[in-house]
């Protein structure tokens, strides 16, 4: 004989049992890959150690996380990651907004949109590395151009999945809201922005790998400051484990970042299923 109220409880388990499998099943995942790693910095140590691969080649982990401290303990490295996150976010946020309006207003004009997407096409596949010295020689040697270098590299992924995002929308949604006599706006606002969301965040995914990779460039190419400076240092200087210490960091910006981009995206998911509510 069942206990009372035992029926009761049993769907509200159910949910709770999923859900904790969900989380200890996310967990495992975090550490296969974090015993992966391990076993990837164990593999080069030893191989470091034995003198099975040069040192300019694969320095031994150890050497790499010396030469990590020792740069972050001078304080200058905090100087050089910090101008390389500014640049990242200027540049990021500025293709952000650009992207978005360039965006809306081809949407919702399709003559622009037919004239000038062989342009966007033309631009798009034009290697960026190849437009930043012309960048640092047009805004010289300094972050106007890092900025500049890493807008143009992260503009076109954002503007292009944005542009296909607006023009995705529900098709008895936008009847309905039509024969209400729904405003432009309210279309935009209401249906098209909310149904573009999936799309615009995966031209910001890429369009983030790219603002570091354009940082980086830039770095390379023509200033005197961020990771990519520190890194042309030490190559200069044949340091190789000072190289792979940048690498790290410039692995956990783009980690780092991503988990923020993850943060907002569910955050965006939230809002546009509340302003399509709304508009139901």
């Amino acid at each position: 004989m069942s206990k009372p109220g035992s029926q009761a409880l049993a769907p509200q388990s159910a949910p709770e049992a999923a859900a904790w499998w969900l989380r200890l099943s996310a967990r495992g995942d975090l550490l296969i890959s974090f015993a992966i790693a391990v076993g990837i910095v164990a593999l080069a140590e030893a191989l470091a150690r034995a003198e099975a691969v040069s040192p300019l080649v694969l320095p031994a982990p150890s050497a790499v996380w010396a030469a990590l401290l020792d740069g972050l303990s001078k304080g200058g490295w905090w100087l050089h990651i910090g101008s390389t996150i500014l640049s990242m976010l200027s540049g990021f946020l500025i293709a952000i907004c650009v992207a978005m309006v360039v965006a809306g207003v081809l949407a919702s004009i399709g003559v622009l949109e037919r004239i000038f997407t062989p342009f966007i096409v033309a631009f798009q596949s034009m290697p960026k590395i190849a437009i930043a010295p012309l960048v640092v020689i047009w805004l010289g040697f300094g972050d106007a151009s890092k900025i500049a270098i890493v807008a143009i590299s992260c503009f076109f992924p954002i503007l292009v999945n944005t542009l296909q995002g607006l023009k995705v929308r529900d098709r008895d949604t936008y009847e309905l809201m039509r024969s209400l006599g729904a405003t432009r706006w309210q279309m935009f606002w209401r249906l098209r922005l909310p149904n573009s969301m999936p799309y615009f965040f995966v031209g910001l995914k890429v369009g983030m790998i790219f603002s570091l990779i354009g940082a980086v460039v830039a770095e390379f190419v023509g200033t005197a400051s961020g990771v990519g400076f520190v890194m042309m240092q030490a190559k200069a200087q044949f340091d190789v484990p000072g190289m792979f210490a940048c690498l790290i960091i410039l692995m956990i910006l783009g980690v780092v970042m991503h988990f923020l981009m993850a943060r907002a995206e569910s955050f965006a998911s939230h809002w546009s299923a509340d302003v399509s509510r709304a508009s139901a």
